[in-house]
């Protein structure tokens, strides 16, 4: 980072309108005993989205990550700049998940670590820099 730039941080508090709406959802999941993947991702992903929108960002569903003379990866959502640059990828996982297993399966597959989100409705991973920076239910 150069010098005098200062790292932008994110405005968001447990109590603004997108957490909570999160968590609605979640509780609404819940009721109706509906808990695999491609029904709680939606809850986190409008999150994600009001995140973006801080930043200048969109988030870019199902974002296909290229390899050489291998088919791409797609994550679940990347968090892309008005040039197609990317400041990070996120990966959604369900409760019945064993979410640490996940995360080496997708990095054994090839996934970026650079700064990748995976993601329980319980509990997330945050990876960045090649490390694991925070696991917190």
């Amino acid at each position: 980072m150069a010098k005098g730039c200062p790292m932008q941080q994110l405005n968001l508090k447990p109590t603004h309108k997108p957490v909570a709406e999160y968590y609605r959802a979640l509780r609404q999941f819940k009721a109706i005993n509906v808990s695999h993947e491609t029904a709680v991702r939606d809850a986190f992903q409008d999150l994600l989205k009001s995140c973006c929108t801080q930043f200048g960002w969109t988030l870019v569903p199902e974002w296909p990550i290229r390899r050489a003379a291998r088919h791409a990866l797609r994550v679940d959502g990347a968090l892309v700049d008005e040039y197609r640059l990317t400041h990070g990828y996120w990966e959604a996982k369900d409760e019945a998940d064993d979410l640490q297993k996940e995360v080496r399966k997708k990095f054994d597959a090839g996934y970026p670590k650079d700064n990748i989100l995976f993601q329980a409705p319980e509990r997330a991973i945050l990876w960045q820099n090649g490390r694991q920076v925070l696991d917190e239910d």
